[in-house]
């Protein structure tokens, strides 16, 4: 037989590989390409950037502003660019991992082939912990968006109450596919609002909110008065801003073909920490410590209403966001390997539709029931995203990579840098813990701890 007559048998049979591997991959994921004509991996790579960037994008960028003042503008953009880069690293890790083990969902999959259960549970409380309440920072920035618009029209607890119902009725659409369209929303809007925050501030002859006859704004290249306790707050609140990527893999997981995974990380993840950089030194240039909390108050009465008008869906799509990444953890953990978990079934809804309400019931009640909230986010932020952003991270490519130890100089160095970033990510978790606590410690002895379900103006 001729090299011709063999040619249709032999590309029939590399077609033939090409469906075998493709089956193959699409049996190791969690959700199957169809199932009783139930997709859920319906996600293009750049809804996946629109749904990671907006994860991320949120408070974060109000509130490294303010933190520059605690460090100074040069300290400010190394912490921004440092933990910028190292995010972004930590995020090709978890993707590169989850190829190299198929049938990851989340973050806990990974921990437990590293190791095993203890370690899957601890990853697990802590994912749940750290997503639950950014879920209620959520509601509390929808909150002072209404009061804004309002001028504190009604009590912040009905507003909060108010993102609670609407967060809940649009994280309850249970594939990322179908929520796609809201994450573009918020991310067009809240960016819109925050660039005009920028150019106003710019534009402005002196901060809204300093003091009449103040003439030193207080804006510092390196400044002359950080504690421990203000800069390790600044170092932990700009690691924070970024450090979300434990949620890009159940996004992952839901791409039409997660091997595309890089694309989204490296749009999102860039366009992110240029953000932060570039809006954190203008507003800091020009407002010095004269900044508002959210930033969005920073450039008057107009502007405020003005940006938080613009910006408020996107407040409302970050917790709707966070409440759907916690509810699918439940979810996925309850009903995996089940039938019910693509398949719509009775059980199927009641753990779903369960899932999302109590995550954000708990979310509501802790957020308005906590007086020092804004400061329990950040001890979250040093005991959950730390660890999971840090640790976690390097354990994995320790797991795949650990006879780097005995390689070249090159892998050798490779092996020190990702053991060294566990002691760094040991010391977040302590240093940071140690940090919110004190702040705590030293609001209640100010007396500036507000009470309970506080009506008060946020």
């Amino acid at each position: 037989m001729s090299f011709a007559e063999k040619g249709p048998e032999i590309n029939t049979d590399i077609e033939q590989v090409a469906v075998d591997n493709a089956e193959q991959e699409d049996q190791n994921e969690v959700f199957k390409a169809h199932v009783n004509g139930e997709n859920y991996r319906t996600v293009s790579w750049y809804s996946s950037f629109a749904l990671m960037f907006k994860v991320l994008f949120s408070v974060g960028v109000l509130s490294i502003p303010g933190v520059f003042a605690y460090v100074g503008a040069l300290p400010g953009a190394l912490l921004v660019i440092g933990w910028g880069l190292y995010n972004t690293y930590a995020a090709f890790i978890l993707g590169a991992f989850r190829l190299r083990h198929p049938g990851m969902h989340g973050l806990q999959d990974m921990a437990y082939i590293v190791g095993g259960a203890w370690y899957r549970e601890l990853v697990g409380v802590l994912y749940v912990i750290g997503y639950t309440l950014v879920t209620g920072s959520g509601y509390i920035g929808t909150a002072t968006a209404f009061n804004a618009l309002s001028e504190h029209g009604a009590c912040t607890v009905w507003f909060s109450f108010v993102a609670f119902v609407i967060s809940t009725a649009v994280a309850a659409f249970p594939k990322f596919g179908q929520i796609g369209v809201v994450a573009w929303v918020g991310v067009t809007l809240l960016y819109v609002a925050v660039l005009i925050l920028t150019i106003a501030v710019g534009a402005q002859d002196r901060p809204f909110l300093a003091p009449e006859g103040v003439t030193d704004y207080g804006y510092q290249v390196v400044a002359s008065n950080t504690t421990f306790i203000t800069g390790m707050s600044a170092c932990l609140i700009i690691f924070v801003s970024s450090s979300g990527t434990s949620a890009f893999i159940p996004i992952i997981a839901e791409m039409r073909n997660p091997k595309e995974y890089k694309k989204p990380i490296a749009a999102a993840m860039g366009l992110l920490n240029v953000t932060y950089l570039v809006v954190a030194l203008v507003v800091y240039r020009y407002c010095g410590i004269y900044i508002a909390s959210p930033a969005l108050g920073s450039a008057g009465t107009l502007i405020k209403k003005l940006t938080y008008g613009i910006g408020l869906p996107g407040l409302l799509v970050s917790a709707i966001l966070c409440q759907h990444l916690a509810a699918k953890y439940f979810f996925v953990r309850i009903l995996r390997g089940t039938e019910h978990l693509q398949t719509k079934t009775k059980t199927h809804w009641i753990t779903w539709l369960g899932s999302v309400i109590l995550i954000g019931i708990i979310s509501f009640v802790v957020a308005e029931a906590i007086p020092f909230f804004s400061t329990l986010i950040g001890l979250v932020g040093a005991l959950a995203y730390a660890p999971l952003a840090i640790i976690v991270p390097m354990t994995l490519w320790l797991y795949d990579f650990g006879n780097y130890r005995k390689g070249n100089v090159a892998k050798k160095s490779l092996w020190f840098f990702h053991v060294l970033f566990i002691f760094i990510g040991l010391f977040m978790t302590v240093g940071g813990s140690y940090t919110m606590i004190q702040t705590i410690i030293d609001a209640y002895a100010t007396g500036s701890v507000d009470r309970a379900f506080s009506c008060a103006d946020k």
